[in-house]
């Protein structure tokens, strides 16, 4: 019996030491990240001629479990396997952590319109077109946009003219009328590129070109957007006319074509029974909006007035936006309220990730 109880504490004692040393041996994860290269390879060793044990799609989480600081970084993929891959194919630690920020201030933001994918795209992590992928979008996809950024467009800078006054290089004809016109030269402006933050119906953010997707935006109000861009709208309340049909009052928030600005032309638009059309109930222009937009749907006016908040700079200090809030009572629309808050600005935009 004595002999049976020494043995049983030794088959204890080796079960709990192979425990220990499968723990031991199980690689602690140092965080997680993703994959950015259509075809990410994992090898079984730090080199490139070593035996591929696995190939992973674009987008993919990952484990890191050592980062020698070189080109390579050791890896547990989905299926368990754990080898080697090359650095420049994961989305480094610090755009990782700035990515999870994008992500939380999502979270605070309301939300501003929907769009739909034309194509496979990619989400950045800040906008522009050289900063870091950070996921890709394949095929039609319904997103839902929280903010605008814009950049300038890569070349777009305005072309200098050389005013030649040699008389070698330039012969002037006294004869030769001087045209009443001059034309305006198409590179004289500086072009933009609009960015839209978005979420995908996955839950991840990231910036995406604006010219990859189309906003929604109904047939309706599109006829009367004045060649305006129309970059976001809302539903105040609705009418019923004769017949029964319901009418929405929309607030469209517009802009310019290639411009700079989240938008510059706010208007709410109802629709006028007396007339059967749609009429201007109230019209904020000339300005220099930012986004968020915010308001409130009303579908009773006997309990509430809709209302909504626009943000926009002051002319007097570019640093400071100011807030004013609107309420709608019936046909007619009144501020009653006006505060300001500080301009927050981007700090500088990542380089590619290599």
């Amino acid at each position: 019996m004595k002999y049976l109880i020494i043995i049983l504490l030794l088959i204890l004692s080796l079960s709990t030491g192979c425990n220990s040393l499968n723990k031991i041996s199980e690689p602690e994860m140092l965080f997680s990240s993703i994959t950015l290269s259509p075809q990410t390879y994992i090898y079984e060793r730090p080199v490139a001629r070593s035996e591929r044990i696995d190939t992973l799609k674009e987008g993919v989480s990952i484990e890191i479990l050592q980062d020698p600081k070189n080109r390579w970084l050791k890896v547990r993929v989905p299926s368990g396997k754990i080898g080697w891959v090359e650095s420049r194919d994961i989305l480094r630690r610090e755009y990782l952590e700035e990515w999870m920020q994008l992500k939380k201030r999502v979270e605070t933001r309301e939300l501003q319109m929907k769009a739909d994918t034309l194509d496979d795209a990619n989400l950045r992590l800040r906008p522009g077109r050289d900063t870091v992928k950070v996921y890709k979008i394949f095929g039609a996809k319904t997103l839902e946009v929280y903010d605008v950024a814009h950049t300038e467009r890569p070349g777009s800078k305005p072309v200098e003219t050389i005013n030649i006054t040699d008389p070698k290089l330039k012969q002037i004809d006294p004869k030769a009328k001087k045209s009443k016109k001059s034309k305006k030269n198409p590179n004289s402006e500086i072009k933009y590129d609009t960015w839209y933050l978005v979420k995908t119906p996955e839950n991840t953010v990231g910036w995406i070109y604006s010219g990859l997707v189309d906003i929604h935006v109904p047939e309706e109000l599109a006829l009367m957007s004045e060649n305006k861009v129309i970059v976001s709208w809302r539903i105040l309340t609705s009418t019923t006319d004769a017949t029964g049909k319901e009418h929405p009052m929309y607030l469209s928030i517009e802009r310019e074509p290639n411009s700079n600005k989240d938008f510059d032309r706010v208007r709410v638009l109802y629709w006028n029974n007396k007339k059967s059309r749609y009429d201007l109930l109230y019209n904020i222009s000339g300005i220099s909006g930012i986004f968020p937009i915010e308001s409130t749907q009303v579908n009773d006016l006997a309990t509430a007035k809709p209302t909504f908040k626009i943000r926009y700079l002051s002319q007097d200090d570019p640093n400071v936006i100011i807030v004013d809030d609107y309420e709608i009572t019936g046909t007619q629309a009144k501020k009653v309220n006006s505060t300001t808050e500080a301009l927050q600005i981007l700090a500088d935009e990542p380089m590619e990730n290599s």
